[in-house]
């Protein structure tokens, strides 16, 4: 048995009972080597030291069985080479979903139809947020729930024509805000598709 490997047997047992002086002694002892590898394995500098912090964080969150290990060495760097596989696998999945992404029709629009519609995505919030209590409450149980008017009548305690009323005048002020908001921006044929 090596004198570093019995220094190392010694220390994974402070560690696994959570000495943090220990832990610093393991980490100055294999941060570089780690380092080094997880660099030649990825060829990028801040993925290896992601990787080289994902790694002992890892051991730090199972440091209770550390005191098991009989080899140091290949247990660590079997640690740092898992961490390297998942992010190598979880780049392949992101470039999957990112070329998914580009195919869908959706990813076919432009930036510029994308923003506008979160811009008015916010701008029918407030819209919807500037209406009295009772027509805000029948709004959301009609658009966002998708109750029936009868559904709501009966949750509310209201009439089913109450409902009507309240629905009709909520999307009368809902049309009225975008409309203004829409003629002052240029662009009332987009905001109002919905409505």
């Amino acid at each position: 048995m090596s004198e570093i490997f019995q220094i190392n047997q010694s220390l994974l047992r402070l560690v696994s009972i959570g000495d943090e002086q220990a832990f610093r002694v393991l980490f100055d002892y294999y941060k570089d080597r780690f380092y080094y590898v997880a660099l030649k394995m990825t060829n990028l500098e801040d993925i290896a030291e992601e990787t080289v912090q994902e790694v002992f964080i890892q051991l730090w969150r199972q440091r209770s069985g550390l005191a098991e290990v009989e080899n140091p060495d290949a247990y660590f760097f079997t640690v740092l080479y898992r961490q390297v596989y998942q992010y190598y696998r979880k780049a392949a999945l992101d470039k999957k979903l990112i070329l998914a992404l580009e195919d869908s029709p959706r990813a076919k629009n432009s930036t510029d139809e994308f923003i506008l519609a979160k811009e008015k995505e916010q701008f029918i919030r407030e819209a919807v947020g500037r209406l009295p209590a009772q027509q805000l409450q029948v709004f959301k149980l009609s658009k966002e729930e998708g109750l029936s008017r009868e559904e709501i009548a009966d949750k509310m305690q209201i009439s089913p024509n109450t409902v009507r009323n309240h629905l009709a005048q909520a999307m009368r002020s809902v049309r009225t805000y975008l409309n203004d908001l829409a003629l002052f921006a240029g662009i009332a044929g987009s905001f109002l598709s919905d409505f």
